[in-house]
């Protein structure tokens, strides 16, 4: 059993660049620009992923950082948290530059979406 573990790691670690490729290719050479308005596209998809993932990160960053703030009252450790919130909070601020570029609009860097 343990063999077989292995070896379904190592086929997985040798499949994944393969498939990484194959997938981007195909991206690479679909037809029409990624970024339209059309609603049918892969665009749309896209960019409420990158929409998503900002807030999502945006939240964690806030709940980050209330923990860090109970963990400082109560005496326990508040650094990790801390540190989990600004990196968060940093992330979320690139997804959200993404998310701008994605739009077709100016790099603006703010929560506006």
């Amino acid at each position: 059993m343990k063999k077989l573990i292995e070896f379904i790691r190592y086929a997985a670690a040798q499949i994944a660049p393969l498939a990484a490729v194959l997938l981007f290719t195909n991206m690479l050479f679909a037809q029409g620009p990624i970024f339209t308005g059309d609603a049918g596209n892969l665009s749309n998809i896209i960019r409420e992923a990158l929409k998503l993932m900002a807030i999502i990160l945006f939240c964690l960053g806030a709940v980050g950082v209330a923990w860090a703030i109970y963990n400082k009252m109560t005496g326990k450790e508040w650094g990790n948290q801390a540190f989990g919130s600004l990196l968060s909070f940093a992330f979320g601020t690139i997804v959200a530059v993404f998310w701008q570029l994605a739009q077709g609009r100016a790099v603006g860097v703010d929560t506006n979406f």
